[in-house]
């Protein structure tokens, strides 16, 4: 649990935001939350279904970030605020 609270710890985020972002991909999904964070996916993105299937699902599937932004920007959807 260390070494979670740590990973998360380095991704900047205020504790309500943490607890969202951890809702949204779960306790081990920070360096997803980071990544999302960094190439600008919002957390409201999370429930936005790109061709059949959720953000949030395929980013904890092993979809890369930038690859979840570069399919919305395919389907004309943003995953920006």
């Amino acid at each position: 649990m260390r070494t979670l609270a740590r990973t998360w710890a380095r991704v900047g985020l205020r504790p309500e935001e943490m607890q969202a972002w951890i809702a949204a991909l779960g306790v081990d999904g920070a360096v997803i939350a980071r990544d999302c964070r960094t190439v600008g996916i919002a957390l409201s993105a999370m429930g936005v279904v790109l061709d059949g299937r959720r953000v949030k699902e395929r980013l904890r599937g092993g979809e890369s970030a930038f690859s979840a932004m570069a399919r919305a920007a395919a389907c004309g959807r943003s995953l920006k605020d």
